[in-house]
């Protein structure tokens, strides 16, 4: 008689281990993947993608330079985050921020011309632009930005 309690007592816990398995499974499915940008294997992806025009002016450290400042661009307008830390934490300036890729060609070109102008790299601002729109693919594939979003559903300040 003692084992039939054993039975019904294995299969009720068996029972609440399958849905509370199958609860967290369903959980993470909803959940997207991180993306986690790897800094050095993204200059080497955007270095070996660059035309051929833009390599014969710039360097490696040019492109890693400009991915520093386009990522220090992202942290200033609040859609990045440290390795181990959720995005939308206390970093973001605000819910639901958006990084409009036209901003941040401009405030990228400026820094970069701004640069220049006290002795640091002179990089083109073409040249920037070709680096930024790699980055920006790169970006894509690892998941780490979305689709674009229509000016019409971006928030208005």
């Amino acid at each position: 008689m003692a084992w039939v309690f054993f039975v019904l007592g294995g299969v009720v816990v068996l029972t609440i281990a399958f849905v509370a398995l199958g609860q967290a499974v369903a959980r993470l499915e909803m959940q997207r993947p991180p993306a986690i940008l790897e800094v050095e294997a993204a200059v080497r992806w955007i270095a070996t993608r660059l035309p051929d025009e833009v390599t014969a002016r710039i360097s490696y450290d040019d492109v890693a330079t400009i991915v520093g400042w386009h990522l220090d661009w992202f942290t200033d307008v609040g859609v990045s985050s440290k390795h181990g830390e959720e995005l939308a934490g206390e970093d973001v300036v605000h819910e639901g921020a958006v990084a409009m890729e036209g901003a941040a060609i401009n405030a990228v070109v400026a820094r970069a011309v701004a640069e220049a102008a006290t002795g640091g790299p002179d990089i083109d601002p073409v040249d920037v632009v070709c680096v930024l729109d790699l980055q920006m693919q790169y970006l894509h594939e690892i998941g780490a930005v979305s689709a674009a979003v229509d000016d019409e559903a971006a928030p208005q300040d």
